[in-house]
């Protein structure tokens, strides 16, 4: 199992990746960067497994970028929260899309996830573009997208009185 630990300079934080999962996160609080780590300029959103960009210097306004999956988006936002825990849904909203800036396909990603895990058996089933999205999320980690819905109906299921 191949740890691998990267620095996102937009968050200043630590993010390490084991076999391309997210497996930790951890707040920067020392003005120095490890020169362990590979650093990259930012968060961005995709539909396939987690992995990294490396910039070309070549190219203009190419940035290195960090991936990361719905899977790994929902981890990601769990740490967020666990960052700012009296925040307002609005502030730590903010705060989640800030971390991704000018990602293309975050918007699309967040909303499959949030689908996935908090309203699998809706109603109205996904149609179209959308029904697109889930089955790509769903596809970047299927048994940890059960787990999560599971966790997520249990803790809003009516508890029974003893």
């Amino acid at each position: 199992m191949p740890v691998t630990i990267y620095h996102v300079e937009t968050g200043n934080f630590y993010v390490a990746l084991t076999d391309g999962r997210l497996t930790g996160i951890v707040k920067n609080t020392d003005a120095n960067v490890d020169p362990c780590t590979i650093r990259v300029d930012c968060l961005d959103a995709t539909f396939e497994r987690t992995h990294v960009h490396v910039a070309d210097r070549n190219v203009y306004m190419d940035n290195s970028k960090l991936y990361l999956d719905a899977a790994d988006i929902v981890t990601f936002a769990d740490w967020l929260r666990s960052q700012m825990p009296s925040a307002s849904t609005k502030a730590f909203g903010d705060a989640l899309f800030k971390m991704f800036p000018g990602s293309m396909q975050f918007r699309d990603v967040l909303i499959a996830a949030g689908n996935i895990v908090c309203a699998p058996n809706v109603k109205r089933p996904a149609q179209g573009e959308q029904l697109y999205f889930l089955a790509a999320a769903k596809a970047s980690d299927p048994d940890g997208f059960a787990e999560l819905a599971k966790a997520y109906a249990a803790s809003v299921a009516p508890k029974v009185a003893q």
